[in-house]
């Protein structure tokens, strides 16, 4: 295998229609950011219960190298230039995609179909890769891809993983020559009751200020994006899924304060991805060692 020199853009791929979503996003974006593609294949036996262990003229590397070259094929014929690396394993996929991670520039996961309302993975992606993964993570909806509308949104609320996300998601829109739409959110007065006391500004003026501080400090250095700000009372969940209809991405980070407490880490977690109309990009600031 040759040593990678850029990091790339790794896709987990296991031949579903998912995973295929998710490998055509990924490669798209590899083409946009003009870094290469990887696309990584994990599993272990119990996966394929559907093959009979012992099948006469069956061999698992056999089949797996079928469908990591399917992979590979794919992501050709969608973007003939790119510079595509497939690898498979035969481990289990969660602790095998956390180490790629590590290298990675961003790992593209596709978001199982629903059979519940709280689920969101597959069975073989846990939530826990959500927050553990040492670069971005992007879950890709299963569903049709709709027209392109080339906005990027992204949530603020002024902790240091949203200023990560709002970074990360000026990248995303320079690279795609798309509007930003920063959004953060205020929470809804309960009926007859204050929230805001003597000398402290209203919510909705406090998550502006925020909102106007976060994008302030970052968008000098992508002079190209232009940003839309956006600020509305409600739950995060809600507005965000509400202003994803006519975004190409959602961007957010895993850990939040104020509305977007715990966003990546509970409920509120799974409901903004399953309830986006598009991929959700998942970002956390570097950890101090």
């Amino acid at each position: 295998m040759v040593p990678r020199t850029r990091a790339a853009v790794v896709a987990a791929f296991d031949g579903s229609p998912s995973s295929e979503r998710a490998l055509d996003w990924a490669a798209d974006d590899a083409r946009r950011r003009g870094l290469p593609l990887r696309v990584v294949y994990a599993f272990t036996w119990p996966l394929h219960h559907a093959l009979p262990r012992g099948l006469p003229g069956f061999d698992v590397d056999e089949y797996a190298r079928r469908v990591i070259d399917q992979a590979r094929q794919r992501a050709v014929e969608r973007v003939p230039e790119l510079e595509v690396e497939a690898e498979y394993f035969t481990a289990d996929p969660e602790p095998t995609l956390l180490l790629e991670t590590h290298r990675a520039h961003t790992l593209v996961v596709g978001a199982g179909r629903m059979k519940a309302v709280d689920t969101v993975l597959p069975g073989s992606m846990a939530m826990e890769l959500l927050v553990a993964a040492s670069c971005p993570v992007v879950v890709v909806p299963d569903r049709e891809p709709g027209p392109a509308h080339r906005r990027v949104m992204v949530g603020v609320d002024g902790s240091a993983d949203a200023r990560a996300a709002a970074e990360w998601a000026f990248t995303a829109a320079d690279a795609r020559g798309a509007v930003l739409r920063a959004v953060s959110t205020a929470p809804v007065r309960e009926h007859g009751r204050e929230e805001a006391g003597p000398g402290v500004p209203e919510p909705l003026a406090r998550a502006r200020r925020t909102l106007s501080e976060v994008v302030s400090d970052v968008r000098g250095r992508w002079p190209r994006v232009r940003v839309e700000e956006v600020v509305e009372a409600g739950h995060p969940v809600q507005v965000l899924s509400a202003l994803s209809q006519d975004c190409d991405l959602t961007v957010v980070g895993t850990r939040g304060r104020g509305g977007f407490a715990g966003l990546l880490l509970g409920s509120v977690s799974r409901s903004v991805i399953s309830h986006s109309r598009c991929p959700v990009a998942v970002v956390r600031a570097p950890r101090k060692a």
